[in-house]
């Protein structure tokens, strides 16, 4: 089994569960198929209501399975749903194993009807001891995803949701990375987190010729309701137009919207740790385009504590979890090929005010780990009672010019300012700092261009700092020695420009000690 197969248990999530009463009244019939507006009516309904967990519905056969015998489980190939050569395929995730003992309700619309999808023999091989027809009684699956001939004629996968409040996407040579997450609540915080659930969708079966895919969904948690709106568009660069409304249930102290998360082991700038492979991970920086026009971008780091950094903004134009690095020397992974893991990218349609991005960086040791959060933190709280409406465009893609338009950094290393064969002299925990840039402005620059390095550190001291053109992969380099303050974070940023005009993105660090 695959790594993300199994990703959840690592955050200790629930999976999506059943709601009685809710869900179970279908808006078909005289009222016609189920609307985002019926869902946004049930979402209000359900936050005025006490709220009640996932019911735990199926048999002891599929909650007993241990982790090598649910891996045996498989999907029938033949068993796909909307296998009528339209652009899309149905599949569905099976419940059971140690984590997926909720299920949840999903509904489809095809032909002026809903129907509610349940397991059903055939469905799924089983090696091993056999179900019995007891244990398919009402059983609804753990999640589903959706096929398109997105790289050739064959149904590749191109979005699931699975768990929680999870999802992930591909766009056309991409291979599953980053997850994306419907909502955050009180991420990081001392309180701990809140992981809302996906309780029940509804999926519209496109009309011929269509290439658009609607899926809508039902959130609850303890805290909050929602409804979900999905709007997807595959193809080289993989859109979702997103819809959101909410309704609190709770006073909430920090939420946090169209969240993202990644896996960050070692980089070029973090200790390697005792691995064949150079470089592990699923994003290696944040990228932010905030409302000054300004394009930031900020090199994932495995630090020794959990890290929070905050980017104050009012109207932040875009933000993502960006894989930058696409060449497999920097990996030598044959079947995890972090080379073609996706950028996400988050442009909020409309304006959502004052607030921050905020990254979240953990600790960890481990590859099946998603250490790394990012998303959007309003400055205005959401009170008990109040609803809240945004939307936005997600974007999942390799390269793309547009992100940034302008040089972007392509690597950053780090090490001691002391190191053999210079001389010493410097500060004992003084480093040393090598960051390139790259872009079509930059390549075509000779190498005695008047290129001027703009760097500053919030504390403690830059020197001896040096920018040339690196002949051998025509990159712009930028080196220099970073005297850090004592026992306290230092925030560090800097950019190439040529006479009055920004050649790149800006570039921002924060230097918490010692790679670990």
């Amino acid at each position: 089994m695959k790594r993300r197969d199994f990703l959840l248990s690592t955050m200790a999530l629930t999976c999506t569960g059943f709601l009685p009463g809710i869900l179970a009244e279908s808006a078909a019939g005289a009222a016609g198929l189920t609307r985002f507006s019926d869902i946004q009516e049930k979402a209000a309904t359900l936050a005025k209501s006490t709220y009640e967990k996932p019911d735990d519905r199926i048999s002891d056969f599929w909650k007993k399975m241990s982790v090598e015998q649910f891996s045996k489980i498989y999907y029938n190939p033949k068993a796909p749903l909307w296998n009528d050569g339209g652009p899309f395929q149905m599949q569905f995730f099976h419940p059971g194993g140690p984590w997926f003992h909720h299920t949840v309700n999903i509904t489809l619309q095809e032909n002026g009807k809903e129907k509610d999808q349940t397991l059903q023999p055939g469905m799924f091989w089983y090696e091993g001891e056999q179900p019995t027809a007891k244990d398919f009684d009402n059983l609804h699956f753990a999640g589903f995803r959706v096929h398109h001939q997105l790289n050739s004629e064959y149904y590749d996968e191109l979005i699931s949701f699975l768990g929680s409040n999870y999802f992930r996407v591909l766009g056309r040579g991409q291979q599953y990375g980053l997850s994306i997450r419907g909502l955050a609540i009180d991420t990081a915080e001392k309180s701990g987190e809140e992981f809302p659930d996906f309780r029940g969708f509804w999926i519209e079966k496109p009309v011929s010729g269509s290439n658009e895919l609607v899926i809508m969904a039902l959130l609850d948690s303890p805290s909050i309701t929602g409804a979900y709106r999905f709007v997807v568009t595959p193809g080289d660069e993989t859109t979702i137009d997103v819809e959101v409304s909410l309704f609190a249930r709770k006073d909430i102290n920090k939420l946090g919207l169209a969240p993202l998360t990644s896996m960050y082991l070692y980089g070029e700038n973090s200790r390697k740790l005792d691995d064949y492979r150079p470089e592990v991970h699923d994003s290696d920086g944040l990228m932010i385009h905030n409302s000054q026009n300004e394009w930031l971008w900020r090199p994932l780091a495995r630090r020794r504590s959990p890290t929070i950094s905050s980017f104050l903004d009012a109207g932040t134009k875009g933000f993502g979890l960006c894989q930058r690095d696409r060449s497999y020397d920097s990996y030598h992974d044959l079947d995890s090929r972090y080379q073609l893991r996706p950028s996400i990218w988050i442009e909020p349609k409309g304006d959502w005010g004052k607030g921050h991005v905020e990254l979240v960086e953990i600790n960890s040791d481990l590859e099946t780990t998603d250490n790394i959060v990012c998303y959007w933190v309003s400055d205005t709280r959401l009170k008990a009672g109040q609803s809240h409406q945004y939307s936005y465009r997600l974007t999942s893609f390799l390269d793309s010019p547009q992100w940034p338009p302008v040089g972007r950094t392509l690597s950053t290393r780090e090490g001691p300012a002391n190191r053999p064969g210079f001389s010493y002299g410097n500060h004992e925990e003084a480093r040393y700092f090598i960051v390139e840039f790259e872009g079509a402005d930059l390549d075509t620059l000779a190498a005695d261009s008047p290129i001027e390095a703009i760097f500053t550190c919030q504390d403690g001291k830059i020197y001896d700092m040096q920018c040339q053109k690196n002949p051998v992969n025509n990159q712009w380099r930028v080196s220099f020695n970073l005297s850090p303050p004592e026992n306290r974070p230092c925030d560090i940023r800097g950019y190439l420009k040529l006479g009055d005009r920004a050649l790149t993105e800006t570039w921002t660090y924060l230097y918490t000690g010692k790679p670990v």
